[in-house]
């Protein structure tokens, strides 16, 4: 009779040609075949067998592995037999829109491979669907995001005017005792962090970091003093009227140098000095 909405799609229904000249009370594994052809069932419970008109449970009278059939007791020679095989596993087409919720997909199960590009629409996602659970680490890639579709709001972008409503915090790299065996030159890796701080434990000269990438960038380097050291600066280093300072001398005092990049070999540093009064 005729189908109200969309008809099923189902597999091919096949009756299996007769093996039954081949029982002699012995065998128990036949090949199977379709006129002649043999054919390949995924699952026992994909074929229905009688033997002498009884009807076989799947998985315990017989299993199946690619065309050969195997029977748990050798059917008796001259017992009748008929197959069917019922096809294909049913189709159940596109997925209706909506349908699929957290708790139907596994946690990390979804992967870039998994994904074609521009095949994921927001029509086949059901709201508050997609958790941080069900994406497993480092498999969403650029690739993988329309920068266009992302709220600027919540998110930092070079091409756009950025406005914070939460405080930032910088890290601040700690370089840890400058001393005789740790190294008296420090030459900082600005691509590291904006903030730096170290103990001075011998005369220190401050070298010229590599400026390549970070024109613009500004920080502060915090020094303490562990005793009377003297600390020389590379040609980098530009100090208002074209002299550095002199560097606290007394253990326990810190000295707060600010820093901003200019050039690829221009630094303007403002210092502070004994930041931490006569205490």
């Amino acid at each position: 009779m005729p189908y109200i909405g969309r008809s099923p799609q189902v597999g091919n229904y096949s009756k299996l040609d007769d093996i039954s000249a081949f029982f002699n009370s012995s065998d128990n594994q036949f090949t199977l075949q379709v006129a002649a052809q043999n054919y390949t069932a995924s699952l026992a419970t994909q074929l229905l067998i009688s033997i002498d008109g009884v009807l076989q449970e799947p998985e315990v009278a017989y299993t199946v592995s690619g065309s050969t059939i195997t029977f748990t007791s050798p059917p008796a020679g001259g017992a009748s037999f008929f197959g069917v095989a019922l096809g294909d596993t049913l189709n159940i087409g596109t997925v209706s829109d909506n349908t699929v919720s957290t708790a139907k997909l596994q946690d990390n199960t979804v992967s870039t491979a998994k994904l074609q590009d521009n095949a994921v629409t927001t029509a086949k996602l059901q709201d508050n669907a997609v958790t941080t659970l069900k994406i497993a680490d480092a498999n969403i890639t650029g690739a993988k995001l329309d920068i266009a579709s992302v709220a600027t709001s919540n998110g930092v972008f070079t091409h756009n005017n950025n406005a914070f409503t939460k405080s930032q915090k910088g890290e601040i790299d700690n370089l840890g005792v400058r001393n005789g065996a740790a190294g008296n030159t420090v030459t900082l890796t600005l691509t590291d962090s904006n903030h730096f701080s170290f103990t001075a434990n011998a005369n220190i000269t401050m070298a010229n970091p590599t400026l390549s990438g970070v024109v613009g960038q500004g920080g502060s380097i915090i020094v303490t003093a562990n005793g009377s050291y003297t600390t020389s600066w590379g040609s980098y280093w530009r100090f208002k009227t074209g002299t550095a300072p002199t560097m606290s001398t007394v253990a326990g005092k810190q000295d707060r140098i600010d820093y901003q990049v200019i050039s690829s070999n221009t630094i303007h540093v403002t210092a502070s000095i004994d930041m931490l009064g006569t205490s």
